[in-house]
């Protein structure tokens, strides 16, 4: 069966069989391991941002959890579409990418008992951006490290089919390799509509937030982008600030009508290896990289 016409199938008959157990917030709500000191003016020097809106991220907010830790010269990171643990093998495949990377990107991570353990146990300090909640726990993007963000930005937009939100989150983390803040984006991209409209609303919310940001960047994610006009769209506006794709020994990434969904987008950073590997623990297949200062 066609990727995405099985994954339209699937979320039609979750949002039937769910029908009347699940919540969708007005506001989506930040999820942490962290406190969030509140919020300050838009022209503090705090690096970071919170939002309820799509478009900008004009509050910020800063962590009162941060430490002077900070990511290594050299770090990697991973990007994962872990869809929602219902896979098997999902916590042993999670354990051995945490163990071996610094920065941990997650989308549709559903925020249960098992992986805030696995989160707990491994004292990573995590972000999520709740896009909607069944049986009390958290769906959305997740983004989790052993270095504690010195402030995040959240963002959602509404998918014009299903209804469900799909959720972006902007952290930004103190990097040896960099005096100005590593900007690290997750993105899950909406996914179920006719042309490029909703997808271009969502994309270009985070790109102006990365227009503000002087420092390194990381934009890495499931893009969705299965039609040659979306992958055109991402690939002009992540150009419009400078980002450029990873170069992949390795690609197995998951695709749909020959277009790989997931990708990683840079700049400001040297690549120092990157690739895709398979595993039945997703749908998706992850991405890891490794990535060092430019001098």
């Amino acid at each position: 069966m066609n990727y995405s016409f099985s994954r339209i199938a699937i979320i039609s008959t979750f949002m039937f069989s769910l029908s009347g157990c699940f919540d969708i917030a007005d506001i989506p709500k930040l999820n942490s391991s962290w406190e969030v000191a509140g919020a300050t003016s838009v022209n503090s020097e705090q690096g970071g941002f919170v939002t309820d809106t799509i478009a900008t991220c004009p509050v910020f907010v800063k962590n009162i959890a941060v430490t002077s830790n900070e990511l290594p010269t050299e770090f990697s990171i991973a990007d994962w579409n872990i869809y929602k643990q219902e896979d098997d093998n999902w916590r042993r495949e999670l354990t051995t990418i945490i163990e071996q990377h610094d920065v941990i990107v997650l989308q549709e991570a559903k925020l249960s008992f098992l992986l805030h353990q696995l989160m707990q146990q491994h004292e990573l300090s995590w972000t999520q951006v709740e896009a909607f909640s069944v049986y009390n726990q958290s769906m959305g993007v997740l983004t989790a490290s052993r270095v504690a963000p010195i402030s995040v930005c959240k963002q959602a937009i509404v998918e014009p089919w299903v209804r469900f939100p799909k959720s972006s989150l902007v952290s930004y983390y103190p990097w040896a390799g960099s005096d100005e803040p590593l900007l690290v984006a997750n993105m899950h991209m909406i996914n179920f509509t006719l042309g490029v409209d909703e997808f271009n609303q969502q994309l270009e919310g985070v790109i102006a937030v990365i227009r503000q940001h002087d420092g390194p960047v990381i934009m890495a994610g499931d893009f969705n982008t299965w039609t040659n006009k979306r992958l055109h769209q991402l690939q002009t506006m992540t150009a419009s600030v400078e980002l450029q794709p990873l170069v992949y020994k390795n690609d197995v990434r998951k695709t749909a009508f020959g277009y790989p969904l997931d990708d990683l987008y840079f700049r400001g950073l040297q690549q120092l290896s990157a690739s895709s590997y398979e595993t039945d623990a997703s749908d998706h297949n992850p991405i890891v990289a490794r990535f060092g200062p430019l001098f």
